[in-house]
């Protein structure tokens, strides 16, 4: 489930390479019309996270990116509130992804108050995914997590990074 999806391009992107139903979500009206006109046979329903619990399926991955309330707020009781919605979607083994830009308020902020197991992977800068192997070196490896995040502090740059939570 591409939770906040927009347009729905990384959801597309995955149905390329998986064999797994995907399905679309955003709460947007104009999104909703989009999605109708030109993506009528994709899996999109229109809802905010409050009403997921209205969607009948369990998810093996949810995936958010830049998803508000998550990004640009930190307050820790709505965070909490909306990630249980999301994690009682999960299948058993299901996990949340978030993908987001550090941000003076966001979920990083409050990690450590939740009650959950997650991991945070860093990603390299765009340009660099057209070489898959640093990609999967980036994902796998704690030294080269260490140098993607050394590298983004020299620059001076915001660090994009994905928290994966685990079902819980």
């Amino acid at each position: 489930l591409d939770c906040g999806c927009g347009l729905g391009f990384i959801a597309r992107e995955y149905k390329k390479i998986s064999d797994n139903r995907v399905y679309y979500c955003d709460p947007s009206n104009s999104v909703n019309e989009i999605h109708k006109k030109f993506y009528p046979d994709e899996n999109f329903f229109q809802s905010d996270i409050q009403n997921l619990n209205y969607f009948n399926s369990k998810i093996d991955i949810i995936y958010l990116r830049e998803v508000y309330p998550f990004t640009r707020d930190d307050n820790f009781e709505n965070q909490k509130k909306l990630i249980k919605i999301l994690n009682q979607q999960l299948n058993k083994n299901g996990i949340l992804i978030f993908e987001q830009i550090k941000n003076k308020n966001d979920l990083l902020n409050n990690l450590k108050k939740f009650n959950f197991n997650f991991k945070i992977y860093f990603l390299p800068p765009i340009r660099w995914h057209k070489f898959r192997l640093i990609t999967r070196l980036t994902l796998k490896s704690f030294y080269f997590q260490f140098v993607i995040r050394l590298l983004y502090k020299i620059l001076g740059k915001k660090i994009a990074h994905f928290i994966v939570v685990n079902k819980f």
